[in-house]
């Protein structure tokens, strides 16, 4: 399974935790032995953490020992201090997995560097791919390759996070480093001669460009935000509605109606950007969680 439908499947998880963590359980469970090989380490550490909530510590146990024993796999070492797994805190077992997970966790900080994709211009527009967080370049390819709808006058390209956030995956820190390589790149693709730059983001993918517009020179003719957590918006509101405004960037911020998290903020970015008279659209869109809609909306409907 790749990364992008794995992310859905775990979406929908999230969803029948709302009913109870048992029932989340046997529903990722069916779904996952039903092609073990095709899931990541995400839906592994979801496995644990349900069943550790649901008060079934082997299994929990069980779940880690296949993604960083038999797998070697690894995560960002907080995520494993949490309150579903605490049954195992004090087990030798499970603090070996953790002490093996932080080693590998620390040899890859020391080893990653962000990549951008770009290296020429292939089309005359240009669209930038921003993931978010516990996602990667790939992911953040495959989310908006649907949306430009195979348009072939955009060009698409991706920048990845320095930061790693498990095997395979990446995350961007709400502060003020870790925006830096969109920033860069921002700044980069702003001197290749597109006529038109268009950079979309995802989850925290959204906080790092509106960082990079707000703190660098860093510009683009618009933002196309999905389900945009941004919490740069609690410090930094006023600067980030100046420098959109000064520079003229427009603004299409899209949010699942049941994104409980997000739908405060974009409709927060939204309200404070139209008073400023940006040129900002919010579109809320009907049945969806913090993912991108089941149906693609298009790049050239929304701009």
């Amino acid at each position: 399974m790749d990364l992008k439908k794995e992310n859905d499947l775990l979406e929908q998880a999230l969803s029948v935790a709302e009913e109870g963590y048992e029932k989340a359980y046997r529903f990722l469970l069916d779904a996952y032995e039903k092609a073990p090989g095709e899931f990541g380490p995400q839906t592994l550490y979801f496995l644990a953490c349900l069943s550790g909530g649901a008060g079934m510590p082997d299994e929990a146990l069980g779940w880690l020992k296949t993604s960083i024993l038999d797998n070697g796999w690894w995560y960002r070492p907080e995520v494993l201090i949490d309150d579903d797994l605490a049954a195992l805190e004090e087990n030798p077992e499970f603090l070996a997995l953790r002490a093996a997970s932080n080693a590998r966790y620390e040899a890859a900080v020391s080893q990653t560097k962000a990549e951008l994709s770009w290296s020429q211009k292939t089309a005359p527009k240009l669209l930038l791919a921003v993931h978010g967080n516990t996602q990667n370049a790939q992911t953040a390819r495959e989310d908006w390759t649907a949306v430009l709808n195979g348009d072939a006058s955009w060009q698409l390209e991706t920048i990845q996070s320095a930061e790693p956030d498990g095997f395979g995956t990446f995350r961007w820190s709400y502060d003020d480093a870790s925006y830096r390589p969109v920033a860069a790149a921002m700044e980069q693709l702003q001197a290749a001669g597109y006529e038109k730059f268009v950079c979309g983001g995802f989850s925290a993918g959204c906080d790092m460009l509106l960082r990079a517009v707000t703190f660098s020179n860093a510009r683009c003719d618009a933002l196309v935000l999905q389900s945009p957590w941004i919490p740069m918006l609690d410090e930094h509101a006023d600067a980030a509605v100046s420098a959109l405004k000064r520079k003229s960037i427009a603004l299409r911020i899209l949010c699942g109606a049941e994104d409980a998290d997000c739908l405060p903020l974009a409709e927060k970015l939204h309200a404070l950007t139209k008073e400023a008279g940006l040129d900002v659209t919010l579109t809320v869109q009907k049945a969806t969680r913090h993912q991108f809609p089941e149906t693609p909306y298009t790049l050239q409907g929304l701009l």
